[in-house]
C-alpha cells in the first residue's frame, strides 16, 4: 500500500513537472492579451476625454489601469515573426515573466538615444522574443506609443558575451533601438542583439 502511494505521488509530481511550462506559457499569454487590451482602453479613454467614474467598485479596475498607463510603454510589433506585444517599463522579473520590457535609464521610444527592450525566449516565460533570430538587417520594427508610431529599419544583428554592455551606449545624434536577448534558447552562453535605426528623410 506505501509502495502505491509513492508511486502515485511520483507519477502527480512528474505529470506537474512535464505540465508546468504550459500552464505557465498559458497564463503568461493571457496577461499580455490582458495588458494590451487594458492599454488599449486606458488609450481610448485618454482620447476621449472620459473619466473613470469614481465609486468604490471600481476601485480595484481604476488601479489595474492606472498600473498599465504608469507602466507601459507601447507595444512591440514585428511583422516579419509575428510579434505584438506590450513593452512595460523596467525589466524587473515581474514584467519580464509577462511580457518584453524597456530597460531603465536607456532611451525613450522615437527619442535620440537607445531605447534598450529586452526579453527572454525560454518557454516558460511565453516564449516572448523566440524568434527574434530570424529578424535580419532591413527588417522593421514598430514601436506604437498610443500618440506616436514610430518605425527602425534593422541595421545590426549582433551575438555578444553577457558583458558586452556596450551595446547599451548611444550617441545621442541618432534615434536607435536595440533589442536584447539569451542565446542560444537553451543553456545560453551569449546575447543575441538587434539594433535599428528610425531613418530621418
Amino acid at each position: 500500500m506505501k509502495r502505491k502511494i509513492i508511486s502515485i505521488t511520483l507519477i502527480i509530481a512528474g505529470l506537474l513537472v512535464l505540465l508546468y511550462p504550459k500552464i505557465s506559457e498559458m497564463y503568461n499569454n493571457r496577461e499580455q492579451k490582458r495588458i494590451m487590451m487594458e492599454w488599449q482602453e486606458s488609450l481610448a479613454i485618454i482620447d476621449n476625454g472620459h473619466k473613470e467614474p469614481d465609486t468604490s467598485e471600481e476601485d480595484g479596475n481604476k488601479k489595474e489601469k492606472e498600473y498599465i498607463e504608469n507602466n507601459t510603454d507601447g507595444v512591440l510589433k514585428i511583422d516579419k515573426i509575428n510579434l505584438e506585444q506590450p513593452i512595460l517599463r523596467g525589466a524587473t522579473e515581474k514584467n519580464m515573466n509577462i511580457s518584453v520590457a524597456s530597460m531603465d535609464h536607456t532611451g525613450k521610444a522615437g527619442e535620440f538615444g537607445n531605447y534598450v527592450i529586452a526579453g527572454h525566449r525560454n518557454y516558460t516565460y511565453g516564449r516572448n522574443f523566440n524568434r527574434l533570430d530570424e529578424v535580419e538587417v532591413g527588417d522593421t520594427i514598430e514601436v506604437d506609443t498610443g500618440k506616436e508610431q514610430y518605425k527602425y529599419i534593422v541595421e545590426e544583428k549582433l551575438y555578444v558575451k553577457p558583458q558586452e554592455t556596450w551595446v547599451l551606449n548611444d550617441n545621442k545624434k541618432s534615434r536607435e533601438i536595440t533589442l536584447i536577448t539569451c542565446h542560444p534558447m537553451v543553456n545560453a552562453t551569449h546575447r543575441l542583439i538587434i539594433k535599428g535605426k528610425i531613418k530621418d528623410n
